[in-house]
Protein backbone atom coordinates (compact mmCIF):
# COMPACT_ATOMS: atom_id res chain seq x y z
CA UNK A 1 0.00 0.00 0.00
CA UNK A 2 2.62 2.53 0.42
CA UNK A 3 4.11 1.59 -3.04
CA UNK A 4 0.83 2.40 -4.43
CA UNK A 5 0.42 6.22 -2.31
CA UNK A 6 4.53 7.02 -2.78
CA UNK A 7 3.49 6.31 -7.19
CA UNK A 8 0.23 8.16 -6.51
CA UNK A 9 2.11 11.29 -4.81
CA UNK A 10 4.91 11.18 -7.63
CA UNK A 11 2.26 10.76 -10.02
CA UNK A 12 0.26 13.78 -8.92
CA UNK A 13 3.73 16.20 -8.41
CA UNK A 14 4.78 14.94 -12.13
CA UNK A 15 1.24 16.01 -13.69
CA UNK A 16 1.80 19.56 -12.71
CA UNK A 17 4.27 20.44 -15.78
CA UNK A 18 3.70 23.13 -18.49
CA UNK A 19 2.71 21.42 -21.97
CA UNK A 20 5.40 21.87 -24.29
CA UNK A 21 6.24 21.90 -28.13
CA UNK A 22 6.88 18.09 -28.96
CA UNK A 23 8.71 17.91 -32.52
CA UNK A 24 10.22 14.24 -33.42
CA UNK A 25 11.94 14.09 -36.96
CA UNK A 26 14.03 11.47 -36.08
CA UNK A 27 13.53 7.70 -34.94
CA UNK A 28 11.72 7.92 -31.66
CA UNK A 29 11.00 5.31 -29.33
CA UNK A 30 8.50 5.48 -26.15
CA UNK A 31 7.70 2.38 -23.94
CA UNK A 32 6.53 1.66 -20.79
CA UNK A 33 6.27 -1.54 -19.16
CA UNK A 34 3.93 -2.70 -16.21
CA UNK A 35 4.95 -6.33 -14.60
CA UNK A 36 3.57 -7.15 -11.22
CA UNK A 37 2.30 -3.70 -10.38
CA UNK A 38 -0.07 -0.71 -11.21
CA UNK A 39 0.00 2.82 -12.43
CA UNK A 40 -2.62 5.19 -10.31
CA UNK A 41 -3.76 8.50 -11.80
CA UNK A 42 -6.58 10.13 -9.63
CA UNK A 43 -7.42 13.50 -8.66
CA UNK A 44 -9.02 13.33 -5.19
CA UNK A 45 -11.24 16.42 -3.49
CA UNK A 46 -13.38 19.47 -4.66
CA UNK A 47 -11.50 20.31 -7.71
CA UNK A 48 -8.76 18.61 -7.62
CA UNK A 49 -6.92 17.72 -10.79
CA UNK A 50 -4.32 15.27 -12.24
CA UNK A 51 -2.77 14.54 -15.79
CA UNK A 52 -0.51 11.48 -16.28
CA UNK A 53 1.14 10.47 -19.61
CA UNK A 54 3.01 6.86 -20.48
CA UNK A 55 4.62 6.79 -23.36
CA UNK A 56 2.55 9.80 -24.97
CA UNK A 57 3.02 13.22 -25.69
CA UNK A 58 1.26 16.01 -25.00
CA UNK A 59 0.94 19.39 -26.23
CA UNK A 60 1.92 20.77 -29.89
CA UNK A 61 2.65 17.79 -31.44
CA UNK A 62 4.52 17.26 -34.53
CA UNK A 63 5.88 13.82 -35.87
CA UNK A 64 7.96 13.70 -39.07
CA UNK A 65 9.79 10.55 -38.36
CA UNK A 66 9.98 7.20 -36.93
CA UNK A 67 7.70 6.83 -34.03
CA UNK A 68 6.90 4.33 -31.88
CA UNK A 69 4.54 4.44 -28.39
CA UNK A 70 4.29 1.30 -26.31
CA UNK A 71 2.63 0.73 -22.88
CA UNK A 72 2.14 -3.24 -22.16
CA UNK A 73 0.80 -4.08 -18.75
CA UNK A 74 1.50 -7.81 -17.13
CA UNK A 75 -0.43 -8.72 -13.89
CA UNK A 76 -1.02 -5.43 -13.14
CA UNK A 77 -3.64 -2.86 -13.86
CA UNK A 78 -3.29 0.95 -15.06
CA UNK A 79 -5.81 3.00 -13.45
CA UNK A 80 -7.51 6.40 -14.00
CA UNK A 81 -9.93 8.40 -11.61
CA UNK A 82 -11.42 11.80 -10.71
CA UNK A 83 -13.65 11.23 -7.09
CA UNK A 84 -15.26 14.18 -6.22
CA UNK A 85 -17.16 17.03 -7.08
CA UNK A 86 -15.20 19.52 -10.10
CA UNK A 87 -12.47 16.67 -10.83
CA UNK A 88 -10.99 15.68 -13.61
CA UNK A 89 -8.32 12.81 -14.13
CA UNK A 90 -6.51 12.65 -17.46
CA UNK A 91 -4.63 10.14 -18.85
CA UNK A 92 -2.80 9.18 -22.30
CA UNK A 93 -1.28 5.70 -22.56
CA UNK A 94 1.07 5.49 -25.98
CA UNK A 95 -0.46 9.00 -27.01
CA UNK A 96 -0.01 11.97 -28.95
CA UNK A 97 -2.47 14.71 -27.19
CA UNK A 98 -2.68 18.03 -28.43
CA UNK A 99 -2.14 20.15 -31.92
Amino acid sequence: MKKVIAILVAGLALGLGAQAEVKIGGKNKQTVTVKNGAVLNAAIGAGAQAKQNLASNKGNVTIGGDNTQDVSVKNGAVLNAAIGPMTKAEQNLASNDGK
